[in-house]
This record gives structure tokens, sequence and C-alpha cells, in this order.
């Protein structure tokens, strides 16, 4: 049975939208990476509606980095989609840009090492979005239930995200190690 959306589904995309309300093509745009992020999480199961971590991710880019760009917020919307849509859905919905930052993101089927050798190069928007990718993960896993799970990802997100998010923005590599240092 498929679950509809939540409070925070709603309410969390409508808080998204108010930061671009005042340019109606960034709505639309982000109204259609909402729709293709939620058709890519579709008959996902899991604890809460799998839609609202991309919601947290796109938030933290809008609201705690406080920047208002429709093609990385739509990204950030976007970020984990590409396994289940074909990136010409992403192109033709939200543009070439979208498209090649969520590509960016992607975590082909890579060892870690070179994943993150890769995300090191790309542009600085493709780390910004792993790394609130990251903090939001951290912060959903501050009371996991799943101990050995949450120190593995804990682990992983301080060997290789710490360090880009040193390189890339101190305020979201300081966040990310207070959520990582809430994991016990």
């Amino acid at each position: 049975m498929e679950r509809g959306f939540d409070d925070f589904t709603k309410a969390g995309f409508a808080r998204l939208l108010k930061h671009f309300e005042d340019n109606t093509d960034d709505v639309v745009k982000l109204t259609r990476a909402f729709a293709l992020a939620n058709k890519a999480h579709k008959g996902q199961r899991g604890d809460e509606i799998p839609v609202n971590h991309a919601i947290r991710v796109a938030l933290v880019v809008a609201e705690e980095l406080q920047i208002h760009d429709a093609d990385l917020t739509s990204a950030a919307l976007l970020h984990d989609a590409l396994g289940t849509l074909p990136e010409e859905d992403v192109q033709s919905e939200c543009g070439d840009k979208v498209a090649s930052l969520a590509r960016s993101t992607a975590k082909k089927q890579e060892e870690t090492n070179r994943y993150f050798a890769r995300l090191a190069k790309e542009p600085r928007e493709a780390k910004l979005i792993k790394i609130a990718e990251s903090l939001d993960m951290a912060r959903s896993m501050k009371n996991f239930a799943y101990r050995d799970k949450a120190l593995r990802f804990k682990e992983e997100a301080q060997k290789y995200v710490v360090p880009l998010a040193e390189g890339t923005d101190e305020r979201l590599a300081f966040k990310l190690s207070v959520a990582l240092y809430e994991i016990k």
C-alpha cells in the first residue's frame, strides 16, 4: 500500500518554496524536481516518507546555507534520484545544470574511495549537495535503532565527507562534525 505525504512533506516543501516565491520559473522548476524526486522514491519502504530526506537536503541548501539557487536546490531534491530515473527525464524537466549536478553527486557502482576522489573534482555545488545529504543523514541517525549501521556511517563520513566539507564550506563542516559527534 502506497503512503501519501505526511505533514512534514507538505510543510517542508511549502517552506522550501517560500525562498523562491518571487520567481515563478524557480517555483515551477522546484515543483518539477519535487515531482521527479517523489516518482524516484515511489514504492520505497522505510520508517518515513522517502522523499522527506530529499526535502531536508534541499532545505539545508536553502535555509542553512542561504543559497537560493533553483538549479542547486532542485539538484539537492534529486541527489539520489538517478538510480531509478533516467537522466534524460531530469534533463527535460529541470534542465542541463540540474541533471549535471544530480549526476555529479550520484554514486555510480564505484568504490567509496573512487567516488569521493571523483566528487572532490566536481563543482562546489555538487560538493555542497553531498555534504548537505550527509548532514541530514547524521542528524537522522542520532537516535538510530541500528547502532552498527549508524557507527559505520559515522566512520565513513568522518573519513570522506568531513575533509570534503572542510575544503568546501566551514559552516557545513562544523555542523556535520557536531551531528557526527552526537551519533553514539
